[in-house]
C-alpha cells in the first residue's frame, strides 16, 4: 500500500484515482479482464505526456546533462546532512518538455530580461537563457545556497550559463531588492513555494516590475488537481496537501485582478500565462 500511495501522489488526479482503483481491484480479486482494462486506462493517461515528450524537439545536450546529473545527485544524503532546510529532489525540475516550452516562449517574445522565482538546479533558467541574445539576462532566485551552488556548476557547463545571475535567499527579499532598484522584466517565471505565489505576484505587479508587453508564467497552476478538485476528492498525502488551498487562492486572486488577463495552459501541471490587459488587448 505504501508504494501505491507514492505512485498515486506523483500523477494527475485521474491517474491517482486509477492507481487507487487498480489496488482495490487486486485486493478484491476482481476479474483479470477488469484489472487489464484498468491498466490500459492508466497507460492511456500516461501515453499523451510521453508522446508530447518524444514528438517535441529534444533539449540541448547541456540541459539533458543537467537533468541527468540532477537525477543522480544524492538529495536524500543532502537532506540528512542538513545542507538544505527543506525537502529537495528531481521532481522539482521544470523538465525537458516544459523547458522546451519556456525556450519557445522566450524566443517568440524577443525578451531580453527574464526574472525567475525558484531556480532549483537550473533546468528552466538554462532553457530560457538558450533563447536569449548574448547581451540578455536571466535573474533567478534560489532560497538554498547549497542548491544554488549545484545549479551554478551545472549551468556553467553551457556557454549560455553566463547569461544567468543567481540571487540567494528568501525570494520575497530578493524581489523587494530588485523592485527598489527599479528593475523591469519582459518575462517572469514563478516556480517556487506555492504559498508564496500571491506575495511574489503582488511585489512584481505593485512595483511595476513587468514591462508593458511582458508576460508572467506561473508553474504548477493546476497543482495536481488541487486548484479545481474539492478536498474530499484529492488522493494526496496530508503533508503534500498542507497548502492545498494556496494555488486555488492564487488563481482566484489573479482572476479578480482587473489589471491583467490570463489563460491557463494545461501543459504538465499547468502553466498560467498572465499579461497586462493593455498588452492582451493589443493596446500596449
Amino acid at each position: 500500500m505504501a508504494s501505491t500511495s507514492k505512485k498515486a501522489i506523483m500523477g494527475g488526479p485521474v491517474q491517482r484515482q486509477l492507481v487507487k482503483l487498480q489496488d482495490m481491484a487486486k485486493t478484491l480479486e476482481a476479474s483479470e479482464d477488469i484489472q487489464t482494462q484498468i491498466q490500459i486506462c492508466i497507460e492511456n493517461v500516461t501515453a499523451q505526456e510521453e508522446y508530447c515528450d518524444t514528438i517535441s524537439s529534444p533539449p540541448s545536450e547541456a540541459i539533458q546533462n543537467l537533468i541527468t546529473e540532477t537525477k543522480k545527485h544524492p538529495w536524500q544524503k543532502t537532506m540528512d546532512e542538513g545542507k538544505v532546510m527543506g525537502r529537495v529532489g528531481p521532481g522539482m525540475m521544470s523538465g525537458a518538455l516544459e523547458g522546451t516550452f519556456l525556450k519557445t516562449l522566450v524566443g517568440m517574445s524577443n525578451a531580453k530580461r527574464i526574472l525567475e522565482v525558484g531556480l532549483f538546479t537550473g533546468c528552466g533558467a538554462l532553457a530560457m537563457a538558450e533563447a536569449l541574445p548574448a547581451d540578455a539576462k536571466v535573474i533567478t532566485c534560489e532560497l538554498e545556497e547549497y542548491v544554488a551552488d549545484v545549479a551554478r556548476k551545472l549551468v556553467d557547463q553551457s556557454p549560455h550559463g553566463r547569461k544567468i545571475d543567481i540571487m540567494i535567499g528568501p525570494a520575497a527579499e530578493s524581489l523587494q531588492k530588485l523592485a527598489e532598484e527599479g528593475q523591469k522584466f519582459d518575462m517572469v517565471f514563478v516556480d517556487a513555494n506555492k504559498d508564496g505565489y500571491i506575495d511574489y505576484y503582488k511585489i512584481i505587479m505593485d512595483n511595476d516590475m513587468l514591462t508593458a508587453r511582458g508576460t508572467i508564467l506561473i508553474d504548477n497552476a493546476l497543482n495536481r488537481g488541487q486548484a479545481y478538485l474539492p478536498k474530499e476528492k484529492l488522493v494526496i498525502s496530508e503533508t503534500w496537501g498542507k497548502y492545498s488551498h494556496a494555488i486555488r487562492d492564487f488563481n482566484d486572486y489573479v482572476y479578480n485582478d482587473n489589471r491583467v488577463s490570463q489563460v491557463m495552459v494545461p501543459i504538465r501541471d499547468g502553466v498560467m500565462m498572465i499579461r497586462r490587459k493593455e498588452a492582451f488587448e493589443g493596446e500596449a
